[in-house]
């Protein structure tokens, strides 16, 4: 036994000495640290392969461009991935096929039309275009022509060299562009050489340099904006650098760093702990909802093609053929692409395709309807914290021969750039809901007719000489004489300097040159937030004077007078200067305009006015009857008193009944005046208050049904029935006697009894309170609460622009009621006569010799 555990033992040490040797015999690599706190490069999982040149021979033997339709079409199907790509034809198949209230454009897309941020002159040869406008081109399409292809490598590489692919397009080097985006490559004089450590020894890539994967979303950034995958590196953004496109138009940034944690100047920065977008937090990338359409993983029939039958239809391409043929076509969410590429159209995964709005917003009233309305965006991106265009100035060149640029919630006078950030203006989507948008306006001179704008050259011309202003410009702008111009001298605010630079631009052979402007609105969907970083204020919306309708800022100045055309279809709204002359856009969102009708928001002028007028006319005859029986009572003797006897009048469920009823309306007209003027009461919760005008409103329903089988039941109802024999002339007796027996101390015309509680007067204006108005608030209510339960009975009978009018009338005439009923309540033997029968029961009704018997 002690024999058997020594060799235990022994065997035991021996195998750990043996581990610890191999272990200290193996060196041990220091890992790198992780950068941004991301998974490291792996060895890609692409074979090698070898750089081909445009006639399929290695370029380290030839010397020639990398030529990508060879190199990947080795495997891949470039032609095809070529031809059906969005990125590639860059508008090409849009040219002449578009309509534009500007003459002198022939397309939509990049290529071929026209925009006046860039200003590209029409002129331009394609070789022009390539050198100012081809940073933001993939290549192909019309490039092509020019021997620029399609650049694979500029999305498929990680590491691409995009500076330098930009530097050789500006040089005219098109053929090279492809080569000088690798990252091995370098500039020679007559192009760019590859590095042949980077090769084997039969001319194919090493491992690694192999780093083609699927597109990053850096990569994306190179064209579309500001993405920046740092989360500890402090973000940078220069609000001149024309080729952050997205984020110059709209301020959008896409990174996963906290505001707090970047390099700009934001007011208070250190309290904006969030991410720039919550989507880049969550490591939610730019192919996952632009994917290709037709990559596997994302593919899902349209219903339109998919046999009833299936719900979901398994056959689908195989990856082998995807990697063959990847369509270059990403899901987006609408343009004019449609027509060339009609698969492309609404493709784009929205808010609503990942996530349940429904079940996170259960703390929302009318969730559904919000959701319908209003696109995710509007709450979820309330401020844009990055440098965004609001204005270029192309009437008066700067000295370095460029447009004076405005940015918006961005003061550029101070160093570094101080950002405040900007609240966009909320216009209808595509969908009719209302979205985040920025407006971008520009001013420019047209000449001819048809109009076009005037070329660079032509400006340039104009305004300088050598390296400033010309003489005759300086003169005429420089109001304080220091020879310099400033921002504010730089104005076409006055005829003479309107008149100069039209005479100076007719002098170069253009014809009736003159000032145009335009509007455009560009669609937030980036930079999302959450939590309570979103909106979550009902006020926000839901006052008169809410975010719908606050005016939005267009330009500090208006050269020349000239206010823009609104050329976005959603631009529905009215320009107006200020008296500094700052130009701003007022968003018009009328009853019905887009289908909306927002309670608290909008109301109908004339719905309002007519029912003030009846309020205020029935509330001033009360007054004016009122006060006749006072001077009347002081005036005419104090008659004798009547015989009265007293009558168990009410019984308690009635009793109960009215008080409930009574309470439950007077709670209901003033949560209702607070939700049609929260403005007035700000104290209040609006969306406590309107829970709390639906539960009045269900127990109003419930009180009024069990009423209604109880007058049934019991044979009440016919208290509330006027008999027709007879009826007029009773009902004129009633009015005689409110009109003239009453101030002379007459007695009421009509004995009270237990069977006979009401008059003719009273009789009939119950019966058209409890068959039509009272009917009337509860349908409207009813179908505006189920505006999201049941949208399509609601849209049925003309949806809230008619049911929220007519409601609030109704309202109206219940409020006038409650003025008159209570008033009448004082027109017993005593002032507080029937309010006390009401109460107790009992009442002290007059005792008549006739028969007849109401009062």
């Amino acid at each position: 036994m002690k024999r058997t555990l020594v060799l235990t033992v022994t065997a035991g040490v021996l195998c750990i000495a043996l581990a610890l040797a191999i272990f200290a015999s193996t060196p041990i690599q220091a890992q790198e640290a992780l950068p941004d706190d991301r998974v490291p490069t792996r060895a890609a999982l692409h074979p090698s392969f070898a750089m081909l040149d445009a006639t399929g021979s290695n370029v380290l033997v030839s010397g020639q461009p990398v030529s990508t339709m060879q190199t990947c079409g080795s495997c891949h199907d470039a032609a095809f991935i070529a031809e059906h790509s969005v990125h590639t034809d860059a508008g090409m198949r849009l040219v002449g096929n578009v309509e534009d209230v500007r003459a002198w454009v022939d397309g939509l897309g990049w290529y071929g039309g026209w925009n006046p941020i860039t200003y590209a002159d029409s002129d331009l040869s394609l070789e022009d275009w390539l050198r100012e406008y081809g940073w933001r081109h993939v290549g192909g399409g019309p490039a092509a022509e020019a021997g620029v292809e399609m650049n694979c490598f500029l999305c498929h590489m990680p590491d691409a060299n995009n500076e330098a692919r930009i530097a050789a397009l500006e040089a005219g080097q098109f053929t090279w562009a492809s080569t000088a985006t690798l990252p091995f490559a370098q500039p020679t004089d007559g192009g760019w050489a590859l590095d042949p450590s980077a090769f084997d020894e039969n001319g194919l890539l090493l491992r690694d340099n192999i780093t083609l994967g699927a597109p990053r979303d850096e990569s994306c950034g190179f064209c579309h904006g500001k993405v920046d995958t740092s989360a500890q590196v402090p973000l940078a953004a220069d609000p001149l650098d024309m080729t952050q496109w997205t984020t110059l138009t709209t301020g959008q940034v896409f990174s996963p760093q906290r505001i707090s944690n970047s390099g700009l100047n934001i007011e208070a920065k250190l309290q904006l702990a969030r991410s720039w977008d919550v989507h880049a937090e969550r490591v939610v990338g730019c192919t996952d909802c632009h994917y290709s359409l037709n990559n596997p993983v994302f593919y899902v029939e349209p219903e339109t093609s998919r046999p009833d039958h299936l719900e979901f239809d398994p056959r689908r391409m195989d990856y082998d053929d995807f990697l063959l043929r990847p369509l270059h076509q990403f899901a987006n969410g609408g343009t004019a692409y449609a027509d060339a590429f009609p698969v492309f159209e609404r493709s784009v995964r929205d808010c609503a395709g990942c996530h349940n709005a429904a079940a996170s917003h259960t703390w929302l009233e009318y969730a559904e309807r919000h959701i319908n309305a209003l696109a995710c965006e509007s709450c979820h991106i309330p401020t844009a914290y990055a440098p965004a265009l609001a204005a270029v100035d192309w009437t008066v060149l700067t000295d370095t021969g460029d447009p004076h640029l405005t940015y918006r919630g961005v003061d550029t006078s101070v160093a570094p750039v101080y950002i405040s950030g900007y609240e966009p203006v909320l216009l209808p989507d595509r969908d009719n809901r209302l979205a985040p948008h920025n407006i971008v306006s520009a001013w420019y001179w047209v000449f001819g007719e048809p109009a076009q704008p005037v070329s660079r050259d032509d400006l340039a011309a104009v305004y300088l000489m050598g390296d400033g202003y010309a003489p005759e410009i300086l003169t005429a702008f420089d109001s304080d004489g220091d020879g310099q111009l400033t921002d504010r001298e730089r104005v076409l605010d006055t005829d003479a300097k309107i008149a100069l630079i039209s005479e100076r631009l007719q002098a170069r052979g253009l014809d009736n040159p003159r000032i145009a402007a335009e509007s455009q609105a560009y669609g937030l969907h980036h930079s999302v937030t959450h939590g309570e970083w979103a909106t979550r204020e009902c006020s926000t919306c839901h006052t008169q004077d809410s975010r719908l309708n606050q005016t939005f800022l267009i330009a500090n100045t208006t050269p020349g007078g000239v206010q823009p055309v609104l050329l976005s279809e959603n631009l529905s709204g009215s320009l107006h200067a200020d008296d500094s002359g700052a130009l701003h856009f007022t968003p018009s969102l009328a009853v019905g305009e887009h289908g909306l009708y927002i309670l608290g928001h909008h109301s109908v002028p004339l719905v309002n006015v007519l029912g003030v007028l009846i309020f205020v006319g029935a509330t001033f005859g009360v007054m004016l009857h009122a006060g006749l029986r006072l001077l009347a009572a002081r005036r005419t003797p104090a008659p004798a008193e009547p015989e009265l006897r007293e009558v168990y009048m009410y019984s308690i469920y009635e009793r109960q009944w009215h008080w409930l009823q009574t309470v439950v309306i007077f709670g209901l007209i003033f949560t209702g005046m607070v939700i049609h003027k929260p403005d007035i009461f700000g104290m209040f919760s609006f969306r406590g208050v309107v829970m709390v005008h639906n539960a009045l409103a269900l127990l109003l329903i419930i009180n009024a049904a069990l009423a209604a089988f109880y007058h049934l039941a019991s044979g009440e109802i016919r208290q509330f029935l006027p008999e027709p024999r007879g009826f007029f002339g009773q009902m004129f007796a009633q009015a005689k006697y409110y009109a003239y027996g009453i101030f002379r101390g007459e007695p009421h015309p009509f004995e009270k009894t237990r069977n006979r509680k009401l008059n003719p007067i009273q009789q009939l204006t119950y019966f058209g309170l409890l068959n039509v108005l009272l009917p009337l608030q509860v349908i409207t209510g009813t179908l505006m609460w189920g505006a999201q339960r049941f949208p399509a009975l609601t849209d049925l009978v003309g949806g809230l622009p008619l049911l929220g009018p007519l409601h609030t009338l109704g309202s109206w005439l219940l409020a006038t009621f409650i003025v008159v009923h209570v008033y009448m309540t004082t027109t017993g033997h005593t002032p507080m006569a029937n309010i006390r029968a009401m109460i107790f029961g009992w009442d002290e009704v007059e005792v008549h010799s006739s028969s007849q018997s109401t009062s």
